[in-house]
């Protein structure tokens, strides 16, 4: 098999709900660059944290052994959750980066969240289906974390029609847990270029407490209604829950 550079892109939460979880998701996370750090791949990298107070490109596209740990001075979980918004901007960085290299390389897009989508002010749900159907069209591929919510619900409701089995959902206090299943499997993507290899496995729902998520990897099954979200304003919705002063 023809081997590929692959270009990963991670986004992931720093809404003020995530604060009761920023230890583990600081370990978590770090764990998870670790592990493809050693693998001796060819990876570049792309990190995107993402709040309505501030979206931030931290790293675009660089050497994944430039890449420096997360810290507790260097993750602010604070304010709410522009979802769509975050998740234009980090595939519109991978796009401009992709269309400077000289090979074709395999693209991967991991998105991490622990709500709903309630602050983007710049796209949307529309924008972001259309985008991701046409990068998904070009060979991209998507996976989807969600923490303590029905993954698949949040990811459709912001127009991330994603495959089932490439999206998780855990329980807060597994946030170590997904991420080390997400790297097992993100490793034998960029050994392999087999898309499947995402794809998480019973065991790996298991040991994140995925009780959402089964009743989705069927394609028969009926996905979730979204209207009623899709249809609030947004704006509209409250600060997600802020425990920084606690």
């Amino acid at each position: 098999m023809e081997k590929h550079a692959t270009v990963v892109s991670f986004l992931l939460d720093e809404t003020g709900s995530m604060h009761s979880i920023k230890d583990d998701t600081v370990g978590g996370f770090n764990a998870y660059l670790e592990t493809l750090q050693h693998d001796d791949a060819d990876i570049v990298f792309s990190l995107v944290s993402f709040n309505s107070a501030d979206t931030r490109r931290r790293y675009v596209a660089q050497p994944i052994e430039q890449v420096a740990p997360l810290t507790a001075d260097t993750y602010h979980p604070t304010a709410s959750t522009p979802l769509i918004d975050a998740a234009v901007t980090i595939i519109n960085a991978t796009s401009d980066a992709v269309k400077t290299r000289d090979d074709d390389p395999n693209v991967v897009i991991v998105v991490q969240t622990d709500g709903h989508e309630n602050a983007s002010v710049e796209h949307s749900r529309a924008d972001l289906e259309a985008l991701i159907e046409a990068k998904q069209a070009a060979g991209w591929e998507f996976v989807f974390l969600g923490a303590g919510l029905d993954a698949f619900a949040a990811a459709r409701g912001a127009g991330l029609r994603l495959d089932a089995k490439k999206v998780v959902a855990y329980s807060r206090s597994r946030s170590r847990e997904v991420f080390a299943a997400t790297a097992e499997n993100l490793r034998d993507y960029v050994r392999s270029g087999r898309g499947e290899t995402l794809d998480y496995r019973l065991d790996q729902r298991e040991g994140v407490e995925d009780t959402h998520t089964e009743q989705y990897l069927d394609p028969s099954a009926t996905p979730p209604n979204t209207s009623a979200r899709e249809e609030q304003p947004r704006g509209a919705a409250v600060d997600d829950r802020d425990l920084t002063a606690s």
